[in-house]
């Protein structure tokens, strides 16, 4: 088993099971997406509370993880060749355990691509606008053209992922 003890997070949230996956998030649509695909893989992880009204991802501890100071970043004990692997960036983060798992992303390349090009399409667009549609929507400085603009957007990008899963068998295959 590999030693965390040489990572700085793990000075803030000390592993109880140091040979599991540490992940680091707060539950937000961004921050369970991890959580869910570790669930989903039955890949072995401990979650640790990333507090944002105390400021944890700000910390030493945190951007040792992930310098962009943004949830979910996972350290992976056993990552490749055995050797701690610390990643950030809620995509990389789920191609990373859907590799490990061997589960979830297709093996022969043109479905890989396919199922990266959709990844990448939750990540950078699907998302990203979701939440602002939820941040528009319940903020005080909410405004009708910045809500508006995420709402029709939003429907947009619903609609492409709907006849997607409408007319193909998806990722899993």
């Amino acid at each position: 088993m590999s030693d965390l003890s040489t990572f700085l997070s793990t000075k803030k949230w000390p592993p109880q099971h140091p040979d599991r996956i540490q992940l680091y998030s707060l539950p937000t649509p961004n921050g369970v997406k991890v959580s869910i695909m570790l669930e989903e893989t039955g890949l072995p992880y401990e979650p640790h509370l990333v507090r944002f009204d105390s400021n944890d991802q700000l910390s030493p501890e945190f951007l040792a993880v992930n310098p962009n100071n943004k949830i979910p970043a996972i350290l992976d004990p056993n990552g490749p060749g055995g050797k701690p692997l610390p990643l950030f960036e809620s995509g990389a983060i789920l191609l990373y355990l859907a590799d490990k798992a061997q589960r979830f992303m297709p093996q022969e390349a043109a479905a890989r691509y396919q199922a990266i090009q959709w990844l990448m399409f939750q990540m950078g667009g699907v998302g990203p606008m979701f939440g602002q549609v939820g941040f528009s929507t319940s903020s005080r400085a909410r405004t009708t053209r910045t809500s508006g603009r995420a709402t029709v957007i939003s429907g947009k990008r619903s609609g492409c992922s709907a006849c997607w899963i409408a007319t193909s068998r998806g990722v899993i295959g």
